[in-house]
């Protein structure tokens, strides 16, 4: 060990006052290990972003007129991408002939989603696992593609997350390129009368700014509510503010940067023939090894949740204040599906909000 990292490992574990130096390392679900200090030496390989993350806004197009005047005033707004949704009315070949030809127009359904994963549980190696080998069972696939990922707030992990999927992308598909679309999950987001989900959106933009995300759209933190303009406007504003102070290509070499994104290629790079043994990714979903493959694994982060936020809860007995049903526009609780095979997102406070809802029931009827 180098002697300016022995130098540091004593200093910690003089502050520790007695204590082992290896209570400080935390281990992810990932199985990954975050040390309490990164030195050259943990420094595998290294791969470098620079990647300049610009704002984006998803448009439903029902109407030619209001399509192109909401294109502007975004335009205005220097929004340069746009995701286009499209009404069934439309083809894609008529509204390509009327789009301004200024900005970037990507539609939908051209888009490799995968933030369904994410949202439903996976670990961030199944995401960028289950990514690459959706590629790869395309049956066609463009010099140019976009892939959409969802993002949480866990700030450098996510930002290990998003170089290690380029890393492998540019390995795996070295003659394509891609556009990567981050949006905020819905995943960690709740129902408490706090600055905790602003929080948590403003940790998830500046994640993907840093991990290299090519567009970042939008995310209304109250997410029981329907958006709007004015909602769009503000975090259009903010995603625009910290794009123009903040630049993945200033974490390049960075020890603990380099170190955990290449930990999570390697997680990723095993999980990816996992997929390939057992038969692909459509052949997993018939035989619900993928469902129960991410169940199990949202089941064991809801266990480390459950602890830390009973532990919260309790020690802010009576001052938590939760959103009611007569506030919500939108409901805020996973649907149960007939089939127990499907995937469905499922936010990691429901637990807690269902049985605060319950009780307030209770209350009320009594």
């Amino acid at each position: 060990m180098p002697t300016a990292a022995k130098r540091w490992k004593q200093q910690i574990q003089y502050e520790l006052q007695g204590e082992d130096y290896q209570s400080l390392i935390c281990t992810t679900e990932e199985e990954i290990s975050i040390l309490p200090f990164y030195t050259a030496e943990n420094v595998k390989r290294s791969f470098n972003i620079t990647t300049d993350t610009q704002a984006a806004i998803s448009l439903f197009v029902s109407d030619k007129e209001q399509t192109l005047k909401r294109i502007a005033f975004w335009q205005a707004k220097n929004v340069v991408f746009f995701l286009l949704t499209l009404h069934k009315q439309f083809k894609k070949e008529e509204v390509r002939s009327w789009l301004p030809t200024t900005s970037l127009f990507v539609f939908a359904d051209e888009v490799i989603d995968t933030t369904l994963y994410q949202n439903a549980g996976a670990t961030m190696a199944q995401q960028i696992a289950l990514t690459i080998a959706e590629l790869k069972e395309q049956p066609t696939i463009l010099p140019s593609l976009c892939v959409k990922m969802a993002i949480s707030e866990a700030f450098l992990l996510e930002i290990a997350k998003l170089r290690a999927l380029r890393w492998l992308l540019n390995e795996t598909f070295p003659t394509h390129t891609f556009q990567l679309i981050s949006e905020v999950s819905n995943r960690g987001l709740s129902l408490l009368k706090t600055l905790h989900n602003e929080q948590y959106v403003q940790l998830a933009y500046e994640a993907a700014i840093l991990g290299g995300s090519d567009y970042l759209l939008p995310k209304n933190p109250l997410f029981f509510k329907k958006s709007n303009l004015n909602i769009e406007k503000a975090q259009i504003a903010l995603i625009s503010s910290l794009c123009s102070t903040r630049k993945a290509s200033l974490l390049n070499d960075l020890y603990a940067v380099e170190a955990l994104s290449y930990e999570m290629y390697k997680k990723a790079q095993s999980f990816i023939f996992y997929i390939e043994k057992e038969g692909g990714i459509q052949m997993m979903k018939q035989q619900r090894i993928l469902q129960k493959w991410i169940i199990a694994k949202a089941h064991g982060a809801q266990k480390r949740f459950d602890k830390q936020c009973e532990a919260f809860l309790e020690a802010n007995k009576g001052k938590i204040e939760w959103y009611q049903k007569e506030e919500w526009e939108l409901y805020p609780f996973s649907k149960k599906s007939a089939d127990r095979g499907t995937l469905m997102p499922k936010r990691l406070w429901e637990p807690f909000e269902i049985k605060q809802r319950q009780q307030w029931q209770k209350k009320t009827n009594q």
